[in-house]
């Protein structure tokens, strides 16, 4: 499945909800969260922005907006930022903790609460190991 698509969103979330360390990892975390992966021409030749909501320690909706912009009006607890290529690092094994601490990822919301999280990291890397992807 390409990176970013639907399909991709879909497939990630399910694989997400069926962790079962998931409602630990999110635990004292807002509720709502977005991924903004930033263009990076010609691999990624726009921006893409995904939003989620949490309830009862699961994804409990998720929407592929149509503009950056939108967050704005939606206000998520978290906005995590990033270029593609630094995306792409990540999906490949680089550290996602180290990324966000050099400032290639940025993320607006509570740093503090997502770091005591790097713990958990492990609920995430299964669902994306779970999830055939496809990079540009």
């Amino acid at each position: 499945m390409r990176f970013g698509s639907r399909e991709w969103i879909d497939a990630l979330v399910a694989a997400l909800n069926a962790q079962p360390g998931l409602g630990t990892a999110l635990r004292g975390l807002g509720t709502t969260a977005a991924v903004v992966v930033e263009a990076d021409p010609p691999a990624w030749p726009g921006t893409v922005a995904a939003w989620a909501e949490q309830r009862g320690g699961r994804i409990a909706r998720w929407r592929l907006l149509a503009d950056e912009d939108e967050l704005l009006e939606l206000e998520p607890d978290y906005v995590i930022r990033a270029p593609y290529r630094t995306v792409k690092a990540i999906l490949r094994g680089a550290d996602a903790v180290q990324a966000a601490l050099s400032g290639r990822v940025k993320v607006e919301g509570d740093l503090e609460a997502l770091i005591r999280r790097a713990q958990h990291r492990g609920v995430v890397d299964a669902a994306l190991a779970a999830v055939q992807t496809e990079l540009p």
